[in-house]
């Protein structure tokens, strides 16, 4: 096949997807930048008002600011935990234990079911009802224990660290698990003729030649819990709070309950501009001299 020829055969199969993307994907995405500059009801002409969203939204006064402390909280509690617990099970999992495969499976579980059927297992876990499997569990252990309704608005957040950690920790160890699976076992053997104990080997060995992999979870994280949206809405039946709004739910708040368009695309740019910033602060710090095996 000709030079020429395989460009056009190259072209005939890209062009294709690169309209669909460009049509359902670029063209929203730049929509919603104009829009952010207008007050809009969806209905109605646009009227442009400038940076005026902007201000509103960043003024002390506003509902950003403690969404965007939840989004922190959510990203910064349950990604701590989970990191670390990722961490430790693909470790121990690696040692070849016994039953290994089986806990594979059982820790990534979670990850196969939707994120609302989590919420869902998790609402009826914190019920205060007769069904409430944890106040049942407290009630086993103390007879006189009253019912608390674990997911409830000023408890939410709380709640959810749990469900985040269960949902996310076997995805995390999975991630984790085939890089340290990736590393050659002579490079442990060296380790251990010098004296190197289980610690040392994890420290001086597995986290230097997974840092790559690590960054990568890490970053998944970080995305995560400033996009989190889903769980809190079902959690919330639809009806989050200002103590229980993240920047998601107060952009769909905005758009589809309010019609405010223009408020809620320019939360929606604001939550664009954090995300691609955390990305690259998070490349930036965690950094390091690839190392080559």
């Amino acid at each position: 096949m000709k030079r020429k020829e395989q460009k056009t055969f190259i072209a005939a199969f890209l062009l294709p997807p690169l309209l669909l993307y460009a049509l359902f994907v670029l063209w929203p995405a730049v929509n919603a930048f104009r829009y952010s500059l207008t007050r809009w009801d969806g209905l109605g002409s646009a009227t442009w008002v400038g940076l005026y969203n902007f201000r509103n939204i960043l003024a002390r006064s506003s509902e950003f600011m403690p969404a965007l402390e939840h989004n922190v909280f959510l990203m910064v509690v349950p990604g701590i935990i989970t990191l670390s617990l990722a961490l430790f099970f693909a470790y121990v999992i690696h040692q070849r234990i016994r039953g290994a495969r089986l806990f594979r499976i059982a820790f990534f579980f979670p990850n196969i079911i939707s994120s609302v059927a989590v919420a869902l297992l998790w609402v009826l876990i914190y019920s205060a009802s007769d069904v409430g499997l944890l106040n049942n569990l407290l009630r086993l252990i103390n007879p006189k224990h009253e019912m608390i309704a674990f997911a409830e608005s000023s408890r939410l957040l709380w709640a959810l660290v749990p469900m985040i950690v269960w949902s996310g920790t076997g995805f995390y160890m999975v991630l984790f698990l085939a890089a340290m699976e990736n590393i050659p076992d002579s490079f442990y053997e060296a380790a251990r003729l010098d004296g190197a104990g289980s610690f040392a080997l994890f420290r001086k060995v597995t986290l230097p030649l997974m840092w790559d992999v690590l960054t990568t979870g890490i970053i998944f994280l970080v995305i995560g819990g400033l996009k989190i949206f889903d769980v809190i809405w079902v959690m919330e039946n639809g009806r989050p709070t200002t103590t229980t709004h993240t920047m998601a739910t107060l952009m769909y708040s905005k758009v589809f309950e309010e019609y405010n368009i223009g408020y809620g695309t320019a939360i929606a740019v604001l939550l664009f501009i954090l995300v691609l910033l955390a990305t690259m602060v998070s490349f930036r710090l965690l950094r390091r001299e690839r190392l080559e095996y």
